[in-house]
């Protein structure tokens, strides 16, 4: 059997559970709380990665129709990741790097930590007070928007683009947005890119949800020179 691939994310996986029972792509997006882009170019990723179709679209009468699994779409909702064997020997492209914020943790007035001056992220972990954490906050976490607008997420961040980059292939873009002392990368599909007009220099905003920000160990510290091995 073939291990889970690394590009599976855990919207991913809640995506097309969630499809399994909507039927509809703008509903399970909806219901998971991603763009339909966002979750178009997530299904079209993992097809990629698993090399097959998992996901087919009939059509209705009058216009209308439904999204369903594929065999390998449901034996992957049915089964989990791990029981999938790829079909393509191809080897799979890593996720953007996820971009590693240190910061400092507060309870009070909600569980948040604190990313240098003027960025309070809320979080969904529990550490000490006035504890130094590391958190991961994956590039495709992130929503991106050139206003205001109401939403659950909990991180509402004003920022600057500040570099657009083309993806290899059809499948993404990456942003690189300066918010606050933070340099964050934000992983977009092109329609966006173009529609909102994200060019170096855009204001925009990020919406980010506090589950999406994960507690990580900081990396162990390299012996000194001369310190004893163990």
């Amino acid at each position: 059997m073939t291990s889970r691939p690394r590009t599976v994310t855990d919207t991913d996986v809640a995506l097309l559970r969630t499809l399994a029972l909507e039927r509809s792509v703008v509903a399970a997006s909806r219901r998971v709380g991603i763009s339909r882009d966002r979750a178009t170019y997530r299904l079209a990723r993992l097809e990629a990665a698993f090399g097959g179709p998992i996901v087919e679209s009939v059509r209705g009468g009058r216009g209308h129709g439904e999204t369903h699994l594929t065999a390998l779409g449901d034996r992957i909702v049915r089964q989990g990741f791990d029981s999938v064997e790829l079909l393509d020997a191809r080897p799979v492209a890593p996720p953007s790097r996820s971009n590693l914020l240190r910061g400092v943790f507060h309870r009070d007035p909600s569980p948040h930590v604190s990313i240098g001056k003027g960025i309070q992220l809320r979080v969904a972990f529990s550490a000490e007070e006035g504890e130094p954490v590391s958190v991961l906050l994956d590039p495709e976490s992130i929503l991106v928007a050139r206003g205001r607008f109401r939403s659950s997420a909990r991180n509402v961040l004003p920022g600057m683009v500040e570099e657009v980059v083309p993806g290899g292939d059809s499948l993404g873009w990456t942003l690189i947005v300066r918010a606050g002392p933070a340099r964050l990368r934000v992983a977009v599909t092109e329609e966006p890119v173009h529609q909102l007009a994200l060019a170096p220099g855009a204001r925009v905003w990020m919406y980010v949800k506090a589950t999406a920000l994960r507690r990580v160990a900081r990396p162990a510290a390299a012996p000194t020179r001369g310190s004893p091995r163990r």
